[in-house]
């Protein structure tokens, strides 16, 4: 890990561009909270769940990842071959949510991220606007 380099807070995902917008899909769809830092050890993803629990810190990689690693993360190697690509480090949750908290979070935050636009919202997470609506109106509920 390089010293001195700091996590970037001003996007809740790392640096987003860098990461293909299915790989970013797949790694939000998970339970666990995911870090993952390049072959260099420079920040390349942060889960919303990790962003959240470090928003007011600014800690180098180094020392993100040692307090990970404190919490009981453990540490997958990404690697091709003989080439290191990087690292992940996984942090599991004390206690899994339900399928249905989940659907609920991953549809206000897509809603959120399309300014409130519901077809927008739907064609983002690959539902109908019809199901979209459906789920909505049994949150409501």
């Amino acid at each position: 890990m390089r010293r001195g380099s700091t996590v970037r807070t001003a996007a809740p995902h790392g640096d987003l561009e860098r990461l293909p917008p299915i790989v970013r899909a797949l790694l939000d769809a998970r339970d666990e909270e995911i870090v993952i830092f390049d072959a260099r050890g420079e920040l390349l993803y942060l889960s919303a769940a990790q962003f959240t629990h470090l928003r007011m810190e600014r800690l180098s990689s180094a020392l993100l990842r040692e307090s990970l690693i404190a919490r009981g993360a453990r540490a997958v190697p990404l690697q091709r071959g003989p080439t290191v690509l990087g690292e992940m480090i996984v942090v599991p949750r004390l206690q899994p949510r339900p399928w249905a908290e989940q659907e609920r979070e991953a549809i206000r935050e897509t809603l959120e991220q399309a300014g409130g636009k519901r077809g927008e919202a739907a064609r983002r997470l690959g539902i109908s606007r019809t199901t979209l609506w459906r789920r909505l109106k049994a949150e409501r509920a």
